[in-house]
């Protein structure tokens, strides 16, 4: 009841004073042994009652230092009515406490923060200590990997039984290339390790970037370059042969010579003459890979453009079920002409895969996420496996009569688009081509 700290130690201290005295009154004087046990009983129990009042101070103490052991601040003391001395200690320790809450809570919002920029990395990041445990793998690595967030390296296994290892055995600034599979997709991960020290234990800081995107750019660029020069070459070559292959069929035809001289030199040269279109149209058609015009950027309704191939398309797909699930109002920013010009074709791949097969379905589906994505899906032959890498080749195909620039062209339009054109195929099940803008 009394919060005063020397008020109650002063009456604790009269109260054991008085205690002994009356022990020795009844002891010496008045000879009562009885009571006398009584009076030591209740001066052990006043004695013991003095010291766990005095000690108050140590166990509010001990009570304030697990508290910021277990970071729990939500312990305070009672700074008034017990004097100043210990107003003043019980006050330091509330702003002590309140400081380190200030502490922890600076320190969970950097955390926060932290995490949220490593997540908000287009780039994969995962970290992990020298006995393979991960503590951090950003969102970016997980949607690369289609997988959640792991415990262990050797989760990795999963995905490519090289990865564990590869991950551990990579050195600091050193830079190592692998290519995995991926839900049918294949990726081409270049992966940069670092190291830090944290809490006397060092950890592996690693990046892993997806390059196949820029490998393909580089690699249509090396395909361009050799079109470019391979036309230059032929156009010099063909446009004087078309030329004089016509005047020589001219002289001939127009001068005295024996009749069947003149129908063999005159047969000779129309079939050099009919080549020599052939070789400058067949020129001419490769020359588009390197002449597409910069992408006009507008707002197009897919819903609208789909239904527009569709009719376009709808004489060569009479006995095809085609399906489209794409929601009335979703839009998307490019050129109307380009764009179109890659769903035609396709569209077109998806129909002559389906020729001969039962029950063929073709498939149009978008959806939106931070990209938008359009899948063209079939359910024919499929493409072989040794072949799905090669189809995006300039003048690379897998049909009798094909020209080998169909996909290649719609691959660089995409890729003036800022986006990307993946395929995925099961022989014998179908083929999804899928374009992400």
């Amino acid at each position: 009841m009394i919060k005063n700290f020397r008020l109650s130690v002063l009456i604790r201290l009269l109260i054991i004073s008085a205690l002994i005295t009356l022990l020795v009154y009844f002891l010496l004087v008045d000879v009562r042994y009885l009571r006398s046990v009584y009076i030591v009983f209740f001066l052990v129990v006043a004695i013991i009652e003095f010291i766990w009042y005095v000690d108050k101070t140590n166990r509010d103490f001990t009570s304030f230092l697990l508290s910021l052991l277990q970071e729990d601040f939500t312990t305070t003391f009672q700074e008034k009515g017990k004097g100043k001395s210990f107003k003043n200690l019980y006050g330091a320790l509330n702003k002590i406490t309140k400081k380190f809450e200030q502490i922890s809570s600076a320190k969970e919002i950097q955390h926060l923060y932290l995490e949220a920029l490593v997540d908000h990395l287009r780039v994969g990041i995962i970290s992990f200590d020298k006995n393979g445990k991960i503590h951090m793998m950003n969102l970016a690595l997980q949607k690369m990997f289609d997988r959640p967030q792991m415990a262990f390296l050797s989760n990795l296994s999963g995905i490519d039984e090289r990865l564990p290892n590869l991950l551990l055995e990579i050195k600091p600034k050193e830079n190592r290339l692998l290519k995995v599979k991926v839900k049918d997709e294949l990726l081409h991960l270049s992966i940069h390790a670092s190291e830090f020290l944290l809490d006397k234990e060092f950890y592996k800081l690693i990046s892993i970037q997806n390059i196949k995107n820029e490998l393909d750019s580089n690699e249509l660029d090396a395909w361009q370059k050799l079109i470019r020069v391979l036309t230059h070459e032929i156009m010099n070559s063909v446009t004087p042969i078309t030329s004089l292959s016509g005047t020589l069929r001219q002289i001939v035809e127009n001068s005295p010579h024996d009749d069947q001289t003149i129908d063999k030199v005159t047969q000779g040269l129309e079939a050099i003459e009919l080549r020599s279109k052939g070789l400058q149209n067949f020129t001419d058609a490769y020359r588009k890979l390197t002449k597409i015009p910069t992408p006009n950027y507008t707002s197009l309704n897919l819903d609208k453009l789909f239904k527009r191939i569709i009719i376009l398309v709808q004489d060569q797909s009479k006995d095809i079920e085609i399906k489209i699930e794409i929601a009335q109002e979703m839009q998307i920013m490019g050129d109307k002409d380009l764009l179109e010009q890659v769903f035609i074709n396709l569209v077109k791949n998806g129909i002559e895969a389906l020729e001969g097969r039962k029950l063929p379905v073709l498939r149009v589906k978008a959806w939106q996420d931070d990209q938008t994505h359009i899948a063209i899906s079939d359910n024919g032959s499929g493409i072989d496996e040794d072949k799905i890498d090669k189809i995006f080749i300039p003048f690379f195909t897998t049909k009798k009569e094909g020209s080998g620039i169909g996909l290649a062209l719609s691959r660089q339009i995409i890729r003036l688009h800022n986006g990307n054109i993946g395929v995925t195929s099961v022989p014998g099940e179908g083929t999804t081509f899928i374009v992400s803008i």
